[in-house]
């Protein structure tokens, strides 16, 4: 009956355009020399976000609760529309990321804003983990839904945060924004109340339970996954916390080179300044005492961002994300990409950690909300990025060719021959 199931929903997928083939672009950023912006037909509405499988298909999220995933060069197809999605404002489906043993258990993680009837202005976020049908290129099963966070205060409808990513250490990472208005009216503001979920980054097992280490624990401390944000919320801290202090952090972004967990926070700034700021556990950034850098220095306990921007360059930080080594030319090697909704840029952070914002990256990338970097269907490393007023996603690429170690720099080093495990000694064979 099982398989009969699988076997319908995978049939009956709908195809909607083409990820990746050549296309006249429709819109394209300015980008610098050597590289391509282009726009790829999707009919896409209202498109939030934009990653990639492990199984090499770009998924692309719409606010209204639909997930529509597809092979770079083939046809997308929606793989999940969400029931019970809210979408108003700032609202709907806003993030997703895959389990690192996705090529075998086929799990994949949600944020999204959900009716909740009961709930102040009726709406709340969640987090839910999904298994897709079959081995390669299913659709996610609705009903194989695993709450994991939920009744997230989205009192005011905007700053909802709602990235969602998984570091080396395995757990799972959600950026939360402060709500717009906060939901203990009254108290300290929410970033920095330690009882709430708001403004906050937590980190959470693959199965919703804080992590192990996280900053936040006995006495005085409990699990808050689903306990709501409410005037009423006991004000035991949450054990879910990472990090706080935080606006509307709209995007988080792993840096994929060293296998460590370094991670940036883009965090949108509310009159004065948009900012970077680099995860760290227990850190406080300051806001609402702090927008950017504090003037006169950080006080104690506060910890200021990597970089910041007036708003006579930007106004709403948006998508990040880190180059993968040794696919685009050397300088960028390290390198972190961030974009500004409002101005259309993308500006280029160094390795040596300098910005040239009176020269951004690329420009001409109004409503740009989130990005990724994944293999196209030739095989190049591209920039992937989606506007939210735009039925296209895009892509950047180098055209170039990047340099391969000649022969003077290689060595052979002789080793003695070793026996590896062999799975025959169970037979007699040693």
């Amino acid at each position: 009956m099982r398989r009969a199931t699988i076997l319908t929903i995978v049939a009956t997928l709908v195809p909607v355009a083409v990820v990746g083939g050549p296309s006249t672009p429709v819109s394209a950023a300015t980008v610098p020399p050597g590289f391509t912006d282009s726009a790829i037909s999707g009919f896409f509405s209202q498109p939030t976000a934009v990653e990639s499988l492990p199984d090499g298909r770009i998924v692309v999220l719409e606010q209204g609760g639909t997930v529509r995933a597809g092979f770079p060069g083939q046809q997308i197809y929606d793989v999940l529309t969400l029931p019970n999605i809210c979408a108003g404002g700032e609202r709907g489906l806003l993030g997703f990321t895959h389990d690192p043993g996705f090529l075998t258990n086929r799990r994949v993680y949600v944020y999204y804003t959900r009716d909740a009837p009961g709930a102040p202005n009726g709406c709340v976020n969640r987090v839910s983990r999904f298994t897709t049908f079959g081995a390669v290129g299913g659709a996610i099963d609705p009903a194989s839904e695993t709450v994991l966070v939920d009744n997230i205060s989205s009192l005011g409808g905007n700053h909802n945060g709602g990235d969602l990513d998984i570091g080396s250490d395995g757990h799972l990472y959600v950026s939360i924004g402060d709500a717009g208005s906060d939901p203990r009216p009254g108290g300290i503001n929410a970033a920095r109340d330690l009882s709430l979920l708001n403004g906050k980054i937590l980190r959470i097992t693959l199965d919703g339970q804080p992590a192990p280490g996280n900053p936040l624990s006995g006495a005085g401390t409990e699990p808050c996954a689903t306990r709501g944000n409410l005037p009423s919320t006991p004000t035991t801290s949450c054990q879910e916390l990472f990090a706080w202090g935080l606006r509307n952090p709209y995007r988080i972004a792993f840096d994929p080179n060293g296998g460590g967990d370094r991670f940036f926070i883009n965090d949108v700034g509310q009159s004065s300044r948009e900012e970077v700021d680099e995860g760290g556990i227990g850190r406080n950034y300051g806001w609402n005492l702090c927008e950017g850098f504090c003037p006169g220095g950080p006080p104690a306990g506060i910890t200021d961002p990597l970089t910041d921007y007036p708003r006579t360059v930007g106004t709403v930080i948006t998508g990040g994300a880190f180059v993968p080594d040794g696919f685009w030319p050397e300088e960028y090697d390290g390198g972190y990409f961030f974009a500004d909704a409002g101005s259309g840029s993308i500006f280029f952070r160094r390795a040596n950690g300098t910005v040239d914002y009176a020269t951004p990256w690329a420009t001409g990338a109004e409503g740009i909300a989130d990005m990724v970097f994944a293999f196209d269907e030739a095989g190049r490393m591209a920039l992937y990025y989606t506007l939210n007023g735009d039925i296209d996603l895009h892509k950047i690429v180098w055209n170039g060719q990047v340099a391969s170690p000649t022969p003077s720099n290689l060595a052979f080093s002789a080793i003695a021959p070793t026996r590896a495990y062999d799975t025959r000694t169970g037979l007699g064979v040693t």
